[in-house]
Order: structure tokens, then sequence, then C-alpha cells
């Protein structure tokens, strides 16, 4: 004869998965506490256009002139979505937000102002002649065996003679950094592995000290 599941059982059962459902809900980490809270998407919005802003106008990019129209619309996209979230926003961020435009739209016009200026000839032939020895260097075609010595060249003379060069020198130094790079760009599959982690580091060498020269510019500019 069968015997029936007493009522002690099933109760007792019951009781266990309450017990178990209260006490997950007692170990769970409570939402109350402000540091604890989700971000809103405006919050991270603004997270994002901080590191954007930070990337682009505290290192020095030598073709930034050239991508000066994608890097403006890439702006106007991250400030136009944030512009429609800024009710999400409080107070403080609304003007760390006012902030980062000023900086960037500084940023901007500086640069923009500096791809206006003209070269002129006579001075980007010194400046050459002060680099590479000769204002011809760039004039051929480099083997791929000899890139290496030709940027260890360039950064050697940059290093001696970047305290004396002014804001406006430094325009005709970028020019011919530009230049030297798509002399590189030419031969880059010949060039030997070691050659090309040490082009790397020079040319990484060359962007700290032009980012120095802006930092300085900038104080100067502060200054007056």
């Amino acid at each position: 004869m069968m015997r029936k599941p007493s009522n002690y059982t099933a109760t007792g059962a019951l009781f266990l998965v309450l017990l178990g459902g209260t006490a997950c809900e007692r170990t769970s980490p409570s939402n109350n506490d402000p540091n604890n809270q989700p971000q809103n998407r405006a919050e991270a919005d603004l997270a994002e256009l901080r590191e954007w802003v930070k990337d682009k106008t505290e290192k020095t990019d030598s073709t930034l002139l050239e991508k000066g129209p994608k890097v403006r619309e890439e702006f106007k996209q991250r400030s136009s979505q944030l512009d429609t979230r800024l009710d999400s926003l409080s107070e403080k961020s609304k003007e760390e937000y006012k902030e980062l435009r000023r900086k960037y739209e500084n940023w901007e016009a500086r640069n923009q102002q500096r791809g206006e200026v003209p070269l002129h000839q006579e001075t980007l032939r010194r400046i050459e002649t002060e680099l590479f020895g000769t204002p011809n260097a760039l004039e051929v075609q480099i083997p791929a065996d000899q890139m290496r010595d030709v940027y260890t060249q360039f950064l050697q003379n940059v290093r001696q003679r970047r305290t004396t060069w002014t804001a406006s020198d430094w325009d005709y130094v970028d020019a011919i950094y530009r230049r030297l790079n798509e002399k590189k760009d030419l031969v880059e599959a010949q060039i030997p592995t070691n050659d090309k982690l040490k082009i790397k580091a020079l040319q990484a060498e060359y962007l700290t000290l032009e980012a120095g020269k802006d930092a300085k510019d900038l104080y100067r500019e502060m200054k007056q």
C-alpha cells in the first residue's frame, strides 16, 4: 500500500524555498549606495569626450592637418550627441562639458591657423640643411637600408636645435617630418625589422619633443 506524502514534508519544502529566496535577497548588494549607482548615458558620453579631447589636444600627430576635416566631424558628432542629453548631466558636468568644448575649439583654431600659413621655400631649405646637411636630402629616393640612419640624423639635429626654433620654425620641421615619413612608406616592406623598431622609437621621441614645444607655446599664450 502506497503512503501519501505528509503535509509536513510539503510544507517544509515550501518553507525552505521561501527561506532560500529570503536569504538571497538579504545577501544581494543594496542599490541605495550612491557610489554604486549605474552611470547614466550622458555622463558616459562626457567621459568618452573627455578622453577623446585629451588624446587630440595633448598628443602631437604629424598628419593632423590632413586629418582636420575628419577630426572636426567626429567632434561635431560627439558633441551633438551629448547636447541632446544635457538635462541628464549634473551642473558640475555641464561646466566640464563647456570647458572641453572651449579647449577643443582653441586647439583646432591654432592648428587651422598653422595650416593656412604658406611655407617659404628659402626657410624650408635652411631648415632642411640644418637637419640633413643638404636642402635636397628628401628630393631623392632613400634606400630601405639607409632609412634608419636618416631618421637618426634627423632626431639628433632636432634634439640639438629645438631650443632655438620659433613656433614658425617648428611648422617647417613638421612639414619635413611628414615628407620623411612619406619616403619611409615607399620602402616600408623592405626595411629590416630591427630598423623598423628603431624608427618607431625615434618617431615617438620626435612627437614627444614636439608636444613639449606645443605645451611651451600654450604657456606663453596664457601669460600674454
